[in-house]
């Protein structure tokens, strides 16, 4: 999914309540998985060592997880027939997407990538336009029952045409991987985004508790909410941003693509902002509940720990909230 490429900025997704720049709040910014990166920690530590620190993490997931690599571990995976000797992060994430996978009945699912790409939303943006024959013939490689992590840490195929593409967490996971970073290095108080998805630690300048802002989906130039997340995730996902218009037909195909139909997004949904105490679930789940039924996603969402929802659906161009049960308790 993303197959999905579901990426944000700083400036369109967040409100970040801090000051100017002290002594030891430190602002490190670059380019990353395709998207930007801005961290803002507290920490007596070189500004430039931090940073090495943080994109040396991103080297190592692109080396494990970028498509665009065509050396990476899952270039390979996606280019072989054979079993293939994956890393340590590459298990990680296959695990928890295997997991959400599960509990979202099959709505994450990253072999979906073979969709993406027909969609021209991958690597591969040279397409002709889209048909359900087309779609059809894809179909049939698509499902995380397809591919399994054997005991020699192999990834194997058991369907040669089987393409992989973890853009809809690989974010979510680096995040996780720069908080790990940041607290081994004794720092307590931080704000750490990438492409969107963020989490917070400890206080701001202001010593005061990190604020966020949700985008209004429909006037992007305000924001729906703002919510205070200490030591959570979050992770927002919309469908009014990223799109691929067909140059033959006209037609806007959404960033998001349905694994189950093969279908580019076509419902109600503006908008899932998921909280979480991992980013690499925020992430994943953020996509996913873009495709699945409201009332019925907050239902799963309520069943798992420390994870809250909040889907802006619209209704004759008015924004109807639907929130999981824990929603406006965590986030005050």
């Amino acid at each position: 999914m993303k197959i999905l490429v579901k990426i944000f900025s700083l400036l369109s997704l967040l409100l970040i309540s801090c000051s100017t720049e002290s002594s030891i709040y430190k602002r490190i910014q670059g380019d990353a998985l395709g998207t930007t990166y801005n961290v803002i920690v507290q920490s007596e530590l070189n500004s430039s060592k931090i940073k090495e620190s943080i994109d040396s993490i991103f080297e190592v997931v692109n080396n494990s997880m970028s498509t665009y690599r065509t050396n990476s571990i899952i270039s390979r995976v996606n280019q072989s027939q054979n079993p293939v000797k994956v890393d340590y992060h590459f298990i990680e994430v296959f695990r928890k997407s295997q997991e959400i996978w599960k509990l979202s009945n099959g709505y994450f699912d990253p072999t979906a990538g073979s969709i993406v790409n027909l969609y021209g939303m991958g690597p591969n943006t040279n397409v002709q336009s889209i048909n359900r024959y087309k779609i059809d013939s894809v179909m049939q490689y698509v499902g995380l029952d397809k591919v399994y992590l054997n005991n020699q840490n192999e990834i194997v195929k058991t369907k040669g045409g089987v393409y992989i593409d973890f853009n809809a967490i690989a974010k979510g996971y680096s995040v996780d991987l720069i908080k790990d970073l940041l607290t081994k290095m004794n720092s307590e108080n931080f704000l750490i985004e990438v492409g969107g998805e963020l989490i917070t630690m400890g206080v701001n300048e202001k010593n005061t508790k990190w604020k966020v802002a949700i985008q209004n989906p429909i006037d992007l130039s305000s924001y729906y909410t703002e919510i205070s997340i200490d030591g959570m995730s979050l992770a927002t996902s919309g469908n009014y941003r990223k799109f691929r218009i067909d140059s033959q037909t006209g037609i806007r195909y959404a960033h998001i693509v349905n694994p189950i139909d093969g279908k580019s997004m076509t419902n109600n949904i503006l908008s899932a902002s998921v909280v979480s105490s991992s980013c690499i679930e925020a992430d994943a789940w953020a996509t996913s509940l873009m495709l699945m039924d409201p009332i019925e996603a907050t239902k799963i969402i309520n069943n798992i720990e420390d994870t809250e929802v909040l889907i802006l659906t619209a209704v004759n161009d008015q924004i109807i909230p639907i929130k999981s049960e824990g929603w406006d308790l965590i986030t005050r």
